[in-house]
């Protein structure tokens, strides 16, 4: 798991140095998910989909692993965490929680 999040913390780094910027990234990023929409695949990415009580969370959208199909999110794949991983994944999802809260406040 410490390997997934550090290639997840620098990829926008590595982008940066080989393109010269990160919408590339995100360009690749939606050709992936789109692939495995209209091919079907059954694929497991990591999206921002909607959790209704997998990690222990509900009414949010958060990035996990999830298996993309020709209907889109099919399912959140749960992955077993350890508990200084929950921690820091529910530490996530209060800061995004209070974002919107924020956010809404002021609409």
């Amino acid at each position: 798991m410490e390997r997934i999040y550090e290639d997840v913390r620098d990829a926008a780094y590595h982008v940066i140095e080989k393109k010269g910027a990160t919408y590339y990234g995100i360009a690749m990023s939606l050709v992936r998910i789109t692939k495995a929409i209209l091919k079907d695949e059954q694929a497991i990415l990591t999206v921002s989909a909607p959790l209704a009580g997998e990690y222990g969370t509900s009414d949010l959208y958060i990035g996990v692993p999830a298996i993309i199909n020709r209907t889109g999110i099919c399912e959140v794949v749960e992955m077993d965490l350890s508990e200084e991983e929950q921690e820091q994944f529910l530490h996530s999802v209060q800061t995004l929680k209070r974002i919107y809260e924020n956010a809404a406040a002021k609409v």
